[in-house]
């Protein structure tokens, strides 16, 4: 049997769509994880760069075809607080092919991502997601780009307005905070799940007495790991009163489960009062534990108004009108690119759309349920 190379997948193994970095797909051989080859045999050296191994594992290595219950529910708990935190890749590798033949006078495009998208996200996972993106940026467009996660809301705005960043990626309500601060940001395109829908649910089990969310007071909540920053907010705002202003203080005690999907089963086990989940770990497990879910569990309450869609934004005469229509452009056609859709699945993005025609009128609805913050404080701890 030949021996074949091992190309690195710089993405997590357990995704459940990708061959485990330690086993070859093609003779099932065991090998030392990063070594390059398999064991039994030597290869002429492969691609070197992250973008040209992946394309080379695409070709040689065809994706397996494994259906949402066949990966365990921590891999996808876990590609599901990613997702968005890798929009700024597909924004990299969703450009057209013929900007690869742009000047390389070109200054490289500074992209800022605000750091809530990393939400109890480990550090090497953190390098995962964002180690790939200058080589694909380089690879896709012949543009040098780079990609910093470590800031805030405010600092990402800052930069943005003082032409330090081209590009800023924002949850909704993140971006309609810092547009209320300068309002020469504009959004260049959102990003959409499958769902279309981003908001947040408190679940609680079907023999919980409760009617409202102050029935909650005094009982024990679930936000698990990875939370995505919106329901961290809805939680800040929706859990306090006068008596007890701190979430920590409203509930007896707050629980962080290794998934929302642990979450859901810990409620109807009845070892936790409520979690709070969003729309993609809903209606995840409503697929795969419909049983469960119609036996045990029910909603309680969904946020109100539905948060806007994620954004990358723009500050008002940073880029030129072509630049601009380029990248918005080849945003929204990423998913007619086969190798960009196998990413954006992979994240569990629907993809890039145009700016409805309503998303300013989302933000001013979110902004009057939920005002700008102290910059210091932009969600509980």
């Amino acid at each position: 049997m030949k021996s074949c190379t091992f190309m690195r997948w710089p993405w997590p193994a357990w995704s459940g769509r990708l061959p485990e970095p330690s086993r070859c797909i093609r003779c099932r051989r065991r090998r030392s994880r990063f070594d390059g080859n398999c064991k039994g045999g030597s290869s002429a050296a492969g691609p070197t760069s992250l973008f040209e191994r992946w394309v080379s594992l695409r070709s040689t290595h065809p994706t397996p075809k494994r259906s949402p219950k066949d990966c365990p529910p921590m891999s996808h708990r876990m590609l599901v607080g990613l997702a968005l935190a890798c929009a700024a890749l597909g924004f990299a590798v969703s450009l057209p092919a013929n900007s690869a033949a742009q000047e390389k006078s070109d200054k490289p495009i500074q992209i800022g991502m605000v750091k809530t998208f990393f939400n109890d996200v480990p550090d090497d996972l953190k390098i995962l997601v964002t180690q790939p993106f200058n080589g694909v940026m380089k690879a896709t467009t012949g543009l040098e780009g780079k990609l910093v996660a470590n800031d805030g809301t405010f600092d990402v705005a800052d930069q943005l307005d003082a032409n330090k960043l081209h590009l800023g990626v924002f949850h909704g309500h993140e971006f309609a905070w810092a547009q209320k601060k300068y309002p020469n940001l504009k959004p260049l395109v959102v990003v959409v799940n499958d769902h279309n829908d981003v908001n947040a649910f408190v679940v609680v089990h079907k023999d919980n007495p409760a009617q409202s969310l102050k029935d909650l007071r005094g009982k024990t909540l679930d936000l698990p790991k990875m939370t995505r920053e919106h329901c961290r907010i809805y939680v800040d705002k929706h859990f306090t009163d006068n008596a007890n202003p701190d979430p920590k203080s409203f509930f007896s005690a707050i629980k962080k489960s290794e998934s929302a999907y642990d979450g859901m089963d810990d409620v109807a086990g009845r070892k936790v009062n409520a979690v709070v989940v969003d729309t993609i770990a809903l209606e995840f497990y409503k697929n795969i534990k419909p049983a469960v879910f119609n036996k045990n569990l029910r909603v309680l309450h969904r946020s109100q108004p539905t948060f806007p869609s994620p954004v990358i934004a723009y500050k008002e005469g940073s880029l030129d009108t072509a630049k601009l229509k380029k990248l918005r452009d080849g945003l929204m056609a990423a998913h007619t690119n086969d190798d960009c859709k196998v990413l954006l699945e992979l994240w569990q993005i629907k993809g890039f759309e145009a700016v409805p025609a309503k998303y300013t009128e989302s933000l001013h609805a979110i902004l009057k349920e939920y005002p700008t913050p102290e910059p210091s404080k932009v969600s509980m701890p």
